[in-house]
């Protein structure tokens, strides 16, 4: 379009006259009022045309045509709709349409500096903000009794809007019929048929493909439920009627084998599935169904792979799920539901070290041991991995359920013969029961696996059953949880400082950062109050990086004020675990200009047992920027010395449990006595926990302690009332 003769034609022929022959105004002085109403009602009588002929336009093709008329019969000279082109990196534009001196002619195409160059007197968007929107360019003026170009612009946007509204819609419409088209076509060479069940109608609509396995004519009407349910085999009608299909309440599909009477008395095995159309409401069920005709070789796998584990053999979750519905149904308090959820210890170190032929040919022996131990009338399922259920129904009291469950890990602990291993084989089960009479299936599943993880959490190896105060642990937990993902949200976590002296004269040396849990409601809380649940979600590697910027922007105000203590911070083995923290601790560390010696980094002894690849990485970028390393609580855990020689430790703090008996008992001065000569031989400062008292502070130091911490040299405070002073 540079330099285009018909654009510079246009404008050197049409400014001077433009100029010189410009519509009077209201405001000029001498001009009639009668020709400036005139002028106006112009105006208007010409957007409302072109407002009607935009409207008539359904096509954007054709809505295009007629919006270049417009505009030009408005007066200009030149006129150019254009629409950008998707992903273009150069702001391409498409011509729609042009009209008198513009080039190029449509189907053509332009950019915006081109654009730009041609001196357009005005570029208008049709939908002000919408990048996919044609935009309108003019040259020239408008004439007199044109309609003002920015209401041309407008009502040509909103007939746009509605082309594009239509346009859009026929190609869903278009689209979906092909999908179903395709669907249809799927379903006939699969040989399946199709149902579904309107609760506004109660009628089971059946296809073609259905009404001839049937035996029903096409011109027979479509049953309603209750006719639908008539036909079905009595024995089938609970699990899979359409409506009492538990897939119908979850979403779930469950296939599930039935017979069904055909028109002329025969009786046909089906295997159906059906799912609701709107999941969690009511609503429109449908469902498929594959004929499972007799003599077929592969009627029977098609039954077992719908209802069975392929490893196992036994039922599946589908399966359960559909049982387990039916039982409750029909439970009473006296003749209740029990559900045992049983998990194998150490299952994933049997595949790690053995192999998962191993591991496999375990899970089929313990399938057999369980379906000798299951009583009749209950269901046994494999729900993946290493995980079994039981359920059995018409249990009279929960001790039932219990003492059941307890056999069961009794009957598991037997020594199993496995191929490959020259010895028998030993491999204990923890189990969680739960019993109930009413609500969901799901509930009773949550119940049993809060035993679970009670029974696991206690050892392994043993059972555990639901109690409300499970119930109460969990909601204390989620509480915890919400908490802790708010105070990380909302700045809601604190740090107070706990003084750390030197035992020789009492001087502060050190503080410890503590971290505390500002809740709007209950105020301050202790970490026993959330950090064990931070650490079973995952947050505490958030918990211990956030802490871990305020101790480094802590030291960092203390060394501008002359203070130059040490900071001990907690680091959960977690967080070390973490693949980014290594990185977020060096960029975090160099970019606050901290001295890395000022950090003293606590880890536990559970960190040091499980001390992985990454682990022993982090703990490498700790004291790769000088921080020390050390032990806490010394003494709670292993205890085992040789931990002690599996990273270089600076640093080790005894617990309080014992250093509260020191003056009481020779003891624990003598488990204290030896404790520190321990960690002095490996070279290691020792710093005694929960010191209250004058006495123990001088046992200690007699004892060669060199740091102590507690109340007797202060409480937890914030950074302002440490005293640093000193």
């Amino acid at each position: 379009m540079t330099g285009s003769p018909a654009a510079s034609a246009c404008s050197a022929a049409e400014t001077a006259p433009r100029t010189a022959a410009r519509p009077p105004r209201a405001s000029d002085p001498g001009t009639p009022r009668d020709d400036v109403t005139a002028t106006g009602a112009e105006a208007t009588a010409a957007l409302l045309r072109a407002q009607r002929r935009f409207t008539d336009c359904t096509d954007p093709s054709a809505l295009a045509e007629e919006v270049a008329d417009e505009v030009q019969r408005a007066g200009f000279c030149g006129v150019l709709l254009l629409a950008p082109v998707a992903r273009s990196r150069h702001r391409e534009l498409d011509v729609l349409a042009t009209r008198g001196c513009a080039t190029p002619q449509p189907g053509r195409s332009t950019t915006g500096a081109d654009l730009a160059r041609s001196a357009p007197a005005a570029v208008v968007e049709l939908v002000p903000g919408d990048p996919t929107a044609p935009r309108l360019a003019v040259w020239g003026a408008p004439g007199a009794d044109g309609a003002p170009l920015e209401l041309l612009a407008a009502a040509a946007g909103t007939a746009w809007r509605a082309a594009r509204a239509a346009r859009e819609a026929q190609l869903a419409t278009a689209e979906l019929a092909g999908a179903r088209q395709l669907l249809a076509g799927a379903v006939r060479l699969a040989g399946l048929g199709s149902w579904s069940w309107d609760p506004d109608t109660d009628r089971v609509t059946l296809d073609d493909r259905l009404r001839d396995l049937l035996g029903v004519a096409p011109t027979d009407p479509d049953p309603d439920l209750a006719t639908w349910r008539e036909r079905v085999h009595p024995d089938d009608r609970g699990p899979f009627t359409g409506v009492d299909d538990p897939a119908a309440r979850t979403g779930s599909p469950v296939p599930y084998p039935f017979r069904v009477r055909t028109a002329d008395g025969t009786e046909r095995t089906l295997l159906g599935t059906s799912v609701p159309l709107r999941p969690g409401r009511p609503g429109i069920v449908q469902g498929l169904v594959l004929d499972l005709a007799p003599g077929d070789r592969s009627t029977g796998e098609l039954v077992r792979l719908a209802q069975c584990d392929s490893l196992t053999g036994l039922a599946n979750r589908s399966v359960l799920d559909v049982r387990l519905e039916e039982a409750l149904r029909t439970a009473t308090p006296t003749s209740a539901v029990a559900l045992v959820l049983l998990d194998l210890d150490r299952f994933k170190l049997v595949n790690d070290t053995l192999g998962h032929q191993i591991g496999d040919a375990l899970l089929r022996q313990i399938a057999a041991r369980l379906q000798q131990a299951a009583p009749a009338g209950s269901t046994l399922a494999r729900l993946g991995g290493d995980e079994f259920v039981l359920m059995v129904p018409g249990v009279d009291r929960p001790e039932s359920a219990a003492a059941m469950a307890h056999n069961i890990i009794r009957r598991l602990r037997v020594p199993v013969l496995l191929p490959g291993l020259p010895e028998p084989f030993v491999c204990t089960c923890s189990a969680g029961v739960a019993v109930g009479h009413e609500g969901s299936g799901d509930e009773l599943f949550r119940n049993a696996d809060m035993a679970l993880y009670r029974a696991k959490d206690a050892g392994r190896d043993r059972v555990a059953a639901f109690d409300s105060a499970m119930r109460e642990d969990a909601e204390a937990r989620r509480e915890a949880e919400h908490k802790v993902r708010r105070a990380l949200r909302t700045d809601g976590l604190r740090v107070v400082w706990q003084p750390i002296v030197d035992l020789r004269d009492e001087r502060l040396v050190a503080a410890e950062a503590l971290v505390r849990l500002q809740d709007p409601v209950e105020g301050l809380l202790e970490p026993k109050r959330f950090v064990d649940t931070a650490e079973d979600t995952g947050l505490i590697v958030d918990v211990d990086t956030w802490v871990l910027g305020e101790v480094l922007r802590q030291l960092g105000e203390w060394r501008s004020a002359g203070a130059g203590l040490q900071v001990s911070f907690n680091v959960s083995g977690k967080t070390l675990e973490h693949p980014a923290f290594a990185h977020r601790l060096a960029h975090s560390v160099e970019s606050s200009g901290a001295a890395g010696s000022s950090l003293l980094a606590e880890v536990t002894e559970r960190t040091l047992i499980d001390l992985s690849t990454s682990t022993r990485a982090s703990l490498g970028e700790l004291r790769s920027v000088g921080a020390r390393v050390g032990l806490d609580d010394f003494g709670t855990g292993y205890s085992s010395l040789s931990y002690l020689d599996r990273f270089p430790l600076s640093f080790l703090k005894i617990d309080m449990s014992f250093v509260r008996p020191l003056g009481t008992s020779e003891r624990a001065a003598a488990v204290v006595r030896a404790l520190i000569g321990l960690a002095h031989a490996h070279g290691m400062v020792v710093t005694a926990e929960g010191v209250e008292t004058r006495e123990q502070a001088t046992l200690l130091r007699e004892m060669g302690c060199d740091r102590a911490q507690g109340w007797l040299f202060g409480r937890p405070v914030e950074a302002r009332r440490l005293n640093t002073a000193g």
